[in-house]
């Protein structure tokens, strides 16, 4: 899509999309849900990022899979979803 098309309320903001995947189908990970998150602009399709997860299959995942999914993000609140993320749903803590 041109620039001339992007609705004002979008310019300057990301996109993201979850994208679940299955990278193993052994028991061990039933309990588990994998995938990325697709992060894009409008305006620029050759500026698209991702992030891995894989993360336990709770509620609190689907309930934040769901707010954030088709959410178009500032870059400040795109900042604060990947520190939710970190936070929240990744077992190796820096």
């Amino acid at each position: 899509m041109s620039n001339q098309e992007i609705r004002a309320e979008l310019k300057n903001k990301f996109l993201l999309v979850f994208i679940t995947e299955f990278w193993s189908d052994n028991p061990l990970y039933e309990l588990w849900t994998e995938g990325r998150i697709e992060i894009s602009k409008w305006d620029n399709e050759n500026e698209n990022d991702e992030i891995h997860y894989c993360t336990k299959k709770t509620t609190e995942w689907f309930e934040f899979q769901e707010k954030y999914n088709g959410e178009w993000l500032t870059a400040n609140e795109l900042v604060e979803f990947k520190k939710i993320l970190k936070k929240k749903f990744s077992q190796k803590q820096d």
